[in-house]
């Protein structure tokens, strides 16, 4: 999900390493460890920078409008999300994944990379000046792939930020303000608030992932609000410069797919 801003930007990605087609970038960044990560080897380097190649090949993709390539490298749950490779072309642009104008600038950024949960999957950031983005990135049969789906636009249980209140995503120009008095917080509603009947292709998780700027935080659990959960997570003062908070969590306990949502603050 892709934030443009006046001042910084926000972030989510997946991916693995079998994918013999993958190779790494001119220019990978060392990847960030998480809170359970052990010193850095060879192999983790290998692995991460496998992990930022393919994210290249997916903003390159989107950048050339090749829709049929950006398709391939989606993970199997996000291509599950979207039904057909017509609903990802014609929805992806505004749906809050990233855009052509966005991905041309992002593929030539610096990534960052921080590993998930018991290396669950590796999450790839890039910054620049004005804008940025992150990508859950993880292994599937057929090797490394992107959880990228986008918002469902109308009938599903949906998340909110509340601080900043950006709604599901942030994407306009200098987003909404952040309190920063208050914690960074994101609502989700309950299913049967909105008479679903099927698990929400969204999720309703008790657990997020948190990562600034690429750096991991400590994870956060659920609090009961209203008919929904509410997060809040301390992120400290702002040095001035927009910064980049993306939560990730998974869909469901049947699905091997993650989401993410990134806001400015």
């Amino acid at each position: 999900m892709t934030s443009t801003l006046a001042v910084g930007a926000l972030v989510a990605a997946t991916g693995c390493t079998s994918d013999p087609a993958v190779t790494a970038p001119t220019a990978a960044s060392t990847g960030s460890p998480s809170a359970t990560a052990t010193a850095a080897t060879p192999a983790d380097a290998q692995q991460a920078s496998a992990e930022q190649a393919i994210v290249v090949r997916y903003l390159d993709a989107i950048a050339d409008d090749d829709t049929a390539a950006a398709w391939a490298l989606l993970s199997p749950e996000a291509q599950q999300f979207y039904g057909t490779e017509q609903t990802f072309a014609s929805s992806s642009p505004s749906d809050g994944t990233v855009t052509p104008d966005e991905a041309a600038v992002l593929a030539d950024a610096e990534l960052a990379s921080a590993e998930g949960p018991e290396g669950a999957f590796t999450l790839v950031s890039a910054t620049t000046d004005d804008l940025a983005d992150a990508w859950v990135v993880r292994e599937t049969a057929d090797g490394l792939r992107v959880d990228d789906a986008g918002v469902p636009p109308t009938g599903d249980s949906l998340y909110e930020w509340l601080n900043p209140a950006t709604g599901a995503e942030d994407q306009t120009a200098g987003g909404a303000a952040y309190d920063t008095t208050a914690p960074a917080s994101i609502s989700f509603a309950s299913p049967q608030s909105q008479d679903q009947t099927e698990p929400s292709v969204v999720g309703y998780p008790d657990t997020l992932w948190v990562f600034l700027d690429g750096q991991q935080l400590p994870s956060i659990e659920a609090v009961s609000a209203g008919s929904g959960k509410r997060f809040t997570t301390e992120v400290g003062e702002s040095s001035g410069a927009g910064r980049g908070l993306t939560v990730v969590w998974q869909t469901g306990d049947d699905s091997l797919g993650w989401r993410s949502s990134t806001v400015v603050l």
